[in-house]
């Protein structure tokens, strides 16, 4: 309509206008374009971050290992010692920095589970003192079912494969002292 009355003014607004959405256009077309380059660059990245498949390569356990846990029993056996060795573990290795492949790894967790475990080692037992004779293991010691009046109180002395097979069969081992002759 403005070249139609020859009104030059407002021929020249139309012309601004046209520029300004020509303008427009490509900066869309520029920011579309920006958009897919950034999301194919993205995508590239997650890619390399995924970690590639790993062969199913079985593990062999270290024979030192291997040795400690056959040599304590409760290893596997006892969950809370279980879990607390691979406590031990973790911080003897990630904060103290011991070398497993050293002897005093292994002395050290043996003696971080005796101080954390007493009543599972040679410490107490039930509130009773166990005997450790030197180069003998130690004997359990146990409250006799029989008490003297003179003397006081009597106990009677288990051997580590008493206190075994009283365990293995379900008996207190007050229980069984009780049937043990004295000597």
């Amino acid at each position: 309509m403005a070249i139609a009355t020859n009104n030059t003014s407002e021929q020249v607004d139309l012309n601004k206008k046209m520029a300004q959405l020509a303008i427009e256009e490509e900066r869309v077309k520029a920011a579309k374009l920006e958009q897919a380059a950034f999301v194919k660059q993205a995508q590239a990245q997650a890619q390399m971050q995924q970690p590639l498949p790993q062969e199913n390569v079985p593990v062999r356990a270290d024979p030192k290992a291997e040795d400690w846990a056959s040599k304590n029993e409760w290893f596997g056996e006892d969950d809370a010692m279980t879990f607390a060795a691979f406590g031990i573990h973790k911080t003897l290795v990630e904060k103290e920095g011991f070398d497993t492949n050293k002897p005093d790894y292994y002395d050290e967790i043996d003696r971080r589970m005796q101080e954390a475990f007493p009543h599972k080692f040679n410490g107490t037992a039930g509130g009773e003192v166990v005997a450790v004779t030197e180069g003998r293991r130690p004997q359990q010691a146990v409250a006799s079912a029989v008490r003297s009046s003179s003397s006081g109180r009597k106990t009677v002395r288990l051997s580590p494969s008493e206190v075994a097979i009283a365990k293995k069969l379900g008996v207190p081992l007050d229980e069984y002292a009780k049937h043990k002759t004295i000597t």
